[in-house]
């Protein structure tokens, strides 16, 4: 993808058409209560627009549009390679739009515009397209059997499906669970995060014209509580999709199973572990990679290694090789192509984080950098890199989920004692390792109960690695490869006697 970044940013914002009204049956509509909310922009505080914000009404029409288009088979009946086309087409027009897409998710989520050009939409994009290929070349299998019978094993797809997705990727993650749930020829309810709902609205517009059929994709702006809610306990969803916090995925799986124990996937939280061995050898590229994962997208990740263990003999050198490289980071306007780090979601948010910034002081951990809100003239919600040393394991900056641009550096002696104190953790999703020894590598990679673990780089996976976590960060299938595709699928067995 061609996208030359300039410094029109700001003045190609202020010329965005912007879709607002909830998309039900192929068709861009109010609430039916008439209710909207406002979205503001995080750098700013300055609403941006206002949208629909739905209710249960609305749930009612989307799912009955979702169901009926299923039951139609208009787009679960159609050739395979056909839903590849169109898929295709979609992440082409997503393409086309990338920079309008790319400042739309900057205003609604604070992301520097830099991140969204040269990662989020175009990972959204490849997403998509991995899905759609994957159509016609994922096979049904026939098993061993007599002369006397036939054994097939197909998978179909499960029927209405409701997605509910997060704030702090909101393109992204609607490209991981759309590609794999459209793929399989489900039919789908999207309910984006309240703050953050503009680019999933563009993505139906887009979606309309690839050619998807009406009722296939319906999108409901609202509360969480009330949409998310309504769709988990609805008895005409068979499967809900959730990437978020683990108190709502708890929830939902209540909900759920309340209901008519529809089939649920979540991907929820993480306090991710770093551990760097003192056999590395260049420590200057393990800080780069440490920071980056500290403070991509403002610490609002959920596979952010916000606990770092650095081995007590090399943690003097590389402690201070990180706090030379979060100086080259910039606080700012998001659609400044120099920021780096951009602003909070929402100023409860914010607090939050400097709640947690308090607390940390409180338990005795020293800040040796940041550790203050900054730009509030601005009337955004910022906060600079901050970084606790002397650390202790059982801290609750160590051990609770903080949601932004804080890290924790503490020391370890062992390898046993460092896996154990990783593993120490109602959560699970990612782990970081750096070592150059492979025997090391290996031990703390099968040692380390997390679902994703990189070995000297932070990551999460390419496209074709299935995403998820372990413990309280996961729950059932995964995100991403084909492994998502099947995850949104039903195996049926059928039997045949021959005579």
């Amino acid at each position: 993808m061609n996208v030359t970044i300039t410094n029109e940013f700001e003045k190609m914002s202020e010329k965005l058409d912007l879709c607002t009204q909830a998309y039900i049956d192929g068709k861009f509509v109010n609430s039916v209560s008439g209710d909207t909310f406002e979205t503001t922009n995080p750098a700013n505080g300055q609403v941006i627009t206002k949208i629909a914000s739905c209710g249960t009404e609305d749930v009612e029409l989307a799912v009955s549009a979702a169901k009926r288009s299923f039951e139609a088979r208009v787009w679960a009946g159609i050739e395979a390679i056909e839903r590849k086309r169109i898929l295709l087409k979609w992440a082409d027009l997503i393409e086309e739009h990338a920079e309008e897409l790319a400042i739309m998710e900057t205003l609604d989520s604070g992301k520097p515009i830099t991140d969204n050009i040269n990662t989020d939409v175009p990972e959204s994009i490849a997403v998509i397209r991995f899905h759609a290929e994957a159509i016609d070349k994922l096979q049904d299998d026939i098993t061993p059997s007599s002369d006397k019978g036939l054994n097939i094993v197909v998978r179909e797809p499960i029927g209405v499906v409701a997605a509910i997705l997060p704030w702090n990727f909101p393109l992204l993650m609607a490209a991981w669970k759309l590609g794999p749930i459209l793929a399989a020829g489900n039919s789908v309810v999207v309910k984006p995060a309240k703050p953050t709902t503009l680019t999933i609205l563009k993505l139906a517009e887009l979606a309309k014209e690839a050619g998807i059929p009406d009722g296939v994709l319906n999108i409901l702006p609202g509360n969480g509580s009330v949409v998310g809610g309504a769709l988990a306990r609805h008895g005409d969803v068979r499967l809900i999709t959730f990437t978020g916090s683990t108190e709502v995925g708890k929830k939902l799986l209540i909900d759920s199973g309340g209901s008519n124990a529809k089939r649920v996937l979540l991907e929820m939280g993480g306090k991710n572990p770093a551990v760097v061995m003192p056999d590395v050898k260049d420590l200057d590229y393990v800080a780069d990679c440490l920071v980056s994962s500290a403070f991509w997208n403002m610490g609002e990740n959920c596979t952010q290694n916000s606990r770092i263990y650095i081995h007590k003999d090399i943690k003097p050198q590389l402690t201070k090789l990180i706090l030379e490289k979060v100086k080259s980071h910039k606080v700012g306007n998001p659609l400044d192509p120099e920021t780096t780090i951009g602003a909070l979601i929402e100023k409860k948010q914010m607090e939050n984080v400097l709640s947690y910034i308090e607390i940390g002081k409180a338990e005795g951990a020293k800040i040796i950098c940041g550790g203050n809100q900054v730009l509030a003239e601005t009337g955004g919600n910022y906060v600079e890199p901050t970084i606790f040393d002397n650390v202790k394991h059982n801290m609750r900056i160590a051990k609770e989920e903080i949601f932004g641009p804080v890290v924790a550096l503490i020391e370890f002696e062992d390898i046993d004692e460092v896996i154990e104190m990783a593993n120490d953790s109602e959560y699970g999703l990612q782990a970081s390792v750096y070592t150059m020894d492979l025997n090391t590598a290996n031990k703390l990679a099968r040692g380390i109960q997390a679902g994703v673990i990189s070995v000297n780089c932070y990551s999460e996976g390419s496209t074709n690695v299935p995403f998820g976590g372990f413990k309280q960060s996961g729950f059932f299938g995964r995100d991403k490869s084909v492994w998502a595709n099947l995850s949104y699928t039903e195996t049926k067995s059928i039997c045949i006697a021959l005579n």
